[in-house]
């Protein structure tokens, strides 16, 4: 990391580790980005609603992978982008759970390498929210990962829901027990 890109290179970290976690990365403790807790969706779970849910989990990822390509052209670019549409580099969300996550990592790419060309510097730089507010480009970037984050917690609960399991109890992730802690005197 140079002095000029530290604060940066650590946002996009954290942008990378909300779309992707790995086990060989974070060993037991990896379940909280958005492709590891779609691991775990069925096929007929993209397009299912829960017992008085009123959303899918497709509808969600879209949300989600539309507001990347968004920030990535209003904070960043020309600001033309509109809310409706969904084609990135050429895809679009497709209708397979295949396509939908293919189409996310475009989204968030697009994202990823709009705050890959800042400085540290910059992230104090006024920039506009797709909205029109302005706001430092910091709390933009902080907006995106906890958007993102708050949207796993919905899929992964709507998952558990059309599963009949909640995960509290490390169920369905292929993680087994958490580790054991010392015990203490």
């Amino acid at each position: 990391m140079t002095s000029d890109r530290a604060q940066v290179d650590t946002l996009l970290v954290l942008i990378d580790h909300t779309l992707e976690e790995s086990a060989s990365d974070f060993g037991w403790d990896h379940w909280h980005s958005l492709i590891r807790n779609l691991s775990t969706v069925r096929p007929q779970d993209w397009d299912a609603l829960p017992v008085g849910g009123g959303r899918t989990i497709r509808q969600l990822v879209w949300h989600v992978g539309r507001t990347y390509p968004m920030y990535a052209s209003h904070a960043f670019g020309d600001g033309t982008r509109q809310w409706e549409d969904a084609t990135i580099d050429g895809l679009t969300p497709g209708e397979t759970p295949e396509e939908m996550i293919a189409w996310l990592r475009a989204a968030h790419r697009s994202l990823r390498d709009a705050v890959d060309a800042l400085t540290d510097a910059d992230l104090l730089t006024m920039r506009k929210a797709p909205w029109g507010d302005a706001y430092e480009t910091r709390r933009l970037i902080e907006l995106q990962i906890q958007h993102a984050l708050y949207h796993v917690g919905e899929i992964n609960h709507i998952r558990a829901l059309l599963q009949g399991n909640d995960d509290w109890d490390h169920q369905d992730m292929d993680r087994g027990e958490p580790p054991s802690t010392p015990a203490t005197d």
